[in-house]
This record gives structure tokens, C-alpha cells and sequence, in this order.
């Protein structure tokens, strides 16, 4: 651990888990591996809609895709775009390595329609092949960097969205470890916060879980990335339940930035 990250649990006594410092160490390791073995990779992108924190996704991955030298094509399409000419325009991307379909989707659209049409060799976020989704690529960095322990603890997953939650729960599985996976909507939400050891939340729900919700010592990865009056939020009151937490993502520069890294090492994986 980082002598920064020190100073900070013995001041305010809770720390700060830096996913845009982790991303940034797996980013440079990708450029030279790239560079080194002389990889072609393009990366595409498919955008519906002009949603706003999509769109700044969007960008991040075409600014990350230059750094580590992979070409990037954006496919915008307006949100009125009916089902059947969105799957011929999937059809039609051809030369890509990696395909990406910016979720959330407009509603006329069926959306595990629209993710079955991936080819598995270009499915660099786990919906239609065997990968790891990257969101659980990044989990799994925060566990292993902060050395984190899974065994025998509470594990709470709130929210069952095909980004966070469902792979989160069959990572979960996979190693065999007990947990507990809710909706938002659960009706008494806070009994089961009080109790949990680890919370990993992803349900775009502005600062859903409170100060009082959780106990002293938690841990909480949040995933869940929404607006509240015009400023960008997690799922997580994190100014007032950071003072609680032993270990918590901060909504800008926790989760997310780890979770594009985390995309491109599975573009790397998939075509080396």
C-alpha cells in the first residue's frame, strides 16, 4: 500500500479506493505489450441516443484507445432507430477486434436481441462469451491491490443489472462464496445493509444507500453511476458514509475508470 493511502486511513481513518490510479498501471502494461507483439486492434462502438453519461463514457474509451494505440470507430445512431435497422448496422461492422454496445438502449429495442448478435471472439465485455465482464475484472483489482478478504464475510450485491449485478453474483458463485443479492426495490433494504460486511452496489439509483444503512468498517465497492441536480453520483451517500467505511470507491475516479482499463485487457486477451 501506497504511502498516500497510509497517511489518509491513519487521518480520517477510512480509504479511498484509487481506480484511476490501478487503471493507469494496467493501461501502460497493455501499450507495451501491444507495441511489443505489434497487435492490430480496432475497437467499435455502438451509441444510441444522445444519453449523457454514455456519451462521456463514449469518449473516455476513444481517449484511452489513442494512449495505447488500438483504433476506435464510433456508430452513432439516433434513439428513435427502430429494432430491425440496428441489427443490420451490428451486421455490418466488420473489421472491428472488439464490439461494444453502449448500454443503456432505448426502449423499443430488445436488448439481449441486440447483445446475441456480438461474436464471441469481439464480446471484450463478457455478455455473450466465456471472459470475465470487466466490471468484475475491476472488483476483482480492488480485492487483489487493497488485499481484501471475501472469505467469511457478508457479501451484499444490490442491484441485478446485467452490468453489475448478475456478474458480480456468478463471479461470486464461481468462487464458491456466500452472498446475498437484492434489488433496489427490496422493501426493507437497510436490514440487510446493517449487516453486510461488503456491499457491491450498481443500481444508478442516486445515493441510495445512507450513513445509517451501513455499519462501522464496511467495505463498498459502488458501481452505480447516475445525475442529481446537474453533478454526478454513485449509489452510495459517500460524503457522509466514507467516515464509516474502512474501504469505498469514490463515484468519479473509482469503478469506472478501472472498468474501461479492465475492457481493453479483455480486448488484448481475446486477440493475442
Amino acid at each position: 500500500m501506497s504511502n498516500r493511502f497510509e497517511i489518509w486511513i491513519l487521518t480520517f481513518g477510512f480509504m479511498i479506493l484509487d481506480g484511476k490510479k490501478l487503471a493507469g498501471k494496467i493501461l501502460r502494461e497493455l501499450k507495451e505489450e501491444i507495441k511489443a507483439k505489434q497487435l492490430k486492434l480496432k475497437l467499435a462502438v455502438i451509441l444510441v441516443g444522445q444519453d449523457e453519461l454514455s456519451k462521456i463514457y463514449v469518449e473516455r474509451k476513444k481517449e484511452i484507445a489513442k494512449t495505447i494505440g488500438v483504433d476506435f470507430e464510433l456508430f452513432n445512431f439516433p434513439d428513435d432507430i427502430s429494432q430491425k435497422d440496428l441489427e443490420e448496422k451490428i451486421k455490418n461492422i466488420k473489421d472491428a477486434q472488439g464490439l461494444v454496445v453502449q448500454l443503456p438502449l432505448p426502449k423499443q429495442i430488445n436488448v439481449d436481441k441486440i447483445l446475441s448478435l456480438i461474436p464471441q471472439k469481439k464480446d471484450v465485455e463478457g455478455f455473450v462469451s466465456k471472459i470475465d465482464s470487466p466490471v468484475v475484472c475491476a472488483i476483482e483489482e480492488f480485492f487483489k491491490e487493497y488485499k481484501i478478504a471475501l472469505e467469511n464475510k457478508e457479501v451484499l450485491i444490490i442491484g441485478k443489472g446485467r452490468l453489475v449485478g448478475k456478474p458480480a453474483a456468478k463471479w461470486l458463485e464461481n468462487k464458491g462464496l456466500a452472498f446475498k443479492i437484492i434489488d433496489k426495490s427490496e422493501k426493507d433494504i437497510s436490514s440487510l445493509t446493517k449487516k453486510a460486511d461488503i456491499i457491491i452496489t450498481g443500481t444508478g439509483s442516486p445515493e441510495l444507500i445512507k450513513e445509517n444503512m451501513v455499519k462501522t468498517g464496511v467495505v463498498i465497492i459502488d458501481a452505480g453511476t447516475c445525475k442529481k441536480e446537474g453533478k454526478t453520483v454513485g449509489d452510495v451517500d459517500f460524503k457522509n458514509i466514507c467516515k464509516k467505511a474502512q474501504c469505498i470507491t469514490p463515484c468519479v475516479g473509482g469503478v469506472g475508470p478501472l472498468t474501461i482499463a479492465c475492457l481493453f485487457k479483455n480486448l488484448v486477451k481475446l486477440n493475442k
